[in-house]
């Protein structure tokens, strides 16, 4: 870790003084105005040095010869290695290690050493910004650094325990190998070693909860790019579901949505591109001269991105998923049950088309109302969730990290698992009753409305980044059959058993971390099956 520390020093410095952010994109100075001596002097500053962090949940990565950029590469990550949002083919073959499950399993990969850096760069830059706090006189400002530096601190170590560890539930914490709890910002730099997990999620608990107390007395945010009160219960209320601590993801679930209101159906339907849409609590807007153009988010998952993964590779929901999806539910608009694959082209034994002009004519019909041109193509069941607003273009469109209705879901599901049966379908109804006029109060009880709330969960939350840690949370493997996807294109991302039965579901610690700690050694290495 040594290493990595070290690098971090330079990526804090680079940031202050290189990642202007103009004020189109935040109501502050740019970051180029600070010199490195007054960079942490006092909140101000610090604020503008935040801003950096902001930036790097979306930006190109300028760490080393890696390109990703940000969460929004990490995100289709967590859909396209599990079993909901799939690929219909290659495409320009961005993602397909990822699938076919042999970059996580591979402590040499470039991207599983880039995301172990991308998190740690993260809590290293806001600990710099923490540590120097010490002695300060806590204004509102401060109070409001403090809050998005303690809750990004928790935020990343979460997400790291969550992939490099095994899952809080279903594991031992006390005995598990967590991740190392980086706190400190001074020499000298020597690596640490892998906390337990029990001890990782004290230290992330301790910080979202120092987070929460922070933003009670803070200015407020400038927008929805930077972190905020709702943000943090948010995220406690991720850590709490986790863990499994009902009592504790329904409160601060319930705190984090109470305010907002739910998006209506046009809404829905608008592309998911607006960091200020309704249920919006947390996002990125990105800026014309800030575009990530092919390592962008929309180009991974979007339907009218112009760029090679897009045109050939249309993004679909498993099959036996949208079949779970009510006729009257107006989210089964965003995806295609019969689009034409314009792979294959017509057939005579086409099931949904009896001449090639009806199958011509579909195809036109999704191009025009979606914005594609000819060259993109179409496929079965074929997402249009996530559009471009100007597309087909590479424009940039905002990213968004958290919404309302993950809450409802959230508060919903830990009051269930609480044996709070009728509570959780109130909560449940209130968010259902709006995306579907037919659906009534749920009925069910115990398991089996559980069972609902995960399936409005997999159909509400399709393409958000959530897939891979609810079945960590769930204890759920998978199988593709039936959903449509292609077993030679997964192999072995076809199928995979559940966590508590295979350890492939742990990321494996980087090479490059074991060589240059001298606290981790190949024996604190993650086992695998292969």
């Amino acid at each position: 870790m040594k290493k990595h520390i070290l690098k971090l020093t330079v990526f804090f410095l680079a940031i202050m003084l290189s990642a202007g952010c103009k004020k189109e994109y935040l109501e502050t100075s740019p970051t180029n105005a600070v010199s490195p001596a007054n960079a942490l002097s006092t909140p101000a500053n610090m604020m503008v040095a935040l801003n950096g962090v902001h930036r790097t949940m979306y930006s190109q990565s300028i760490l080393g010869d890696f390109n990703n950029a940000g969460d929004g590469y990490i995100m289709p990550w967590m859909d396209f290695a599990a079993d909901d949002a799939q690929h219909s083919d290659v495409g320009n073959g961005w993602f397909r290690g990822i699938m076919q499950w042999i970059v996580h399993t591979n402590a040499t990969s470039g991207d599983v050493e880039w995301l172990w850096y991308h998190y740690y760069h993260i809590i290293g830059n806001v600990n710099a910004i923490i540590n120097a706090s010490e002695g300060m006189t806590e204004d509102k400002v401060l109070s409001n650094v403090l809050g998005q530096a303690k809750a990004y601190r928790a935020w990343a170590h979460f997400n790291l325990v969550r992939l490099f560890a095994k899952n809080y539930i279903h594991g031992n914490p006390a005995t598990d190998l967590g991740v190392p709890i980086m706190l400190a910002t001074a020499a000298p730099y020597e690596g640490l070693p892998r906390a337990t997990v029990a001890e990782v999620y004290a230290q992330i608990e301790k910080d979202i909860t120092e987070s929460i107390a922070h933003f009670q007395n803070a200015s407020a945010r400038v927008d929805n790019s930077h972190l905020s009160l709702k943000v943090a219960q948010g995220l406690a209320a991720r850590i709490a579901l986790t863990k499994g601590d009902w009592a504790s993801a329904a409160t601060y679930a319930n705190a984090a949505r109470t305010g907002y209101n739910i998006m209506n159906e046009t809404e829905y339907k608008s592309g998911f591109n607006t960091f200020t849409g309704t249920e919006v609590m947390w996002g990125s807007r990105i800026v014309p001269d800030q575009t990530t153009y092919y390592y962008a988010w929309f180009y991974y998952i979007g339907t009218n991105f112009n760029g090679t993964q897009n045109r050939l590779n249309p993004k679909f929901i498993n099959n036996t998923l949208f079949h779970k999806i009510p006729d009257t539910d107006y989210r089964k608009k965003m995806w295609l049950e019969k689009a034409p694959n314009s792979k294959t082209g017509w057939t005579v034994n086409d099931p949904n088309y009896a001449t090639k002009a009806l199958f011509d004519a579909a195809r036109a019909t999704i191009i025009t109302n979606y914005k594609m041109t000819t060259a993109f193509r179409t496929h079965p069941y074929m997402s249009v969730k996530f559009l471009n607003k100007t597309g087909p273009t590479i424009d940039p469109d905002d990213l968004i990290f958290m919404r309302v209705s993950e809450m409802y879901l959230t508060e919903a599901e830990a009051l269930a698992r609480n044996n709070q049966d009728a509570e959780a379908a109130a909560v449940l109804f209130s968010l259902i009753s709006k995306r579907d006029p037919a659906y009534v109060l749920s009925t069910n009880t115990g398991t089996d409305l559980i069972e609902e709330i995960k399936t409005h969960r997999r159909i509400e939350l399709w393409g958000e980044g959530h897939r891979w840690f609810d079945l960590l949370r769930y204890d759920e493997g998978f199988d593709r059959t039936g959903t449509g996807a292609d077993q030679t294109l997964y192999q072995a991302g076809f199928a995979q058993a559940k966590p508590s039965l295979n350890p492939n579901w742990v990321f494996k610690i980087p090479q490059k971390e074991i060589d240059a700690n001298p606290n981790i050694n190949a024996e604190h290495q993650n086992p695998s099956s292969n």
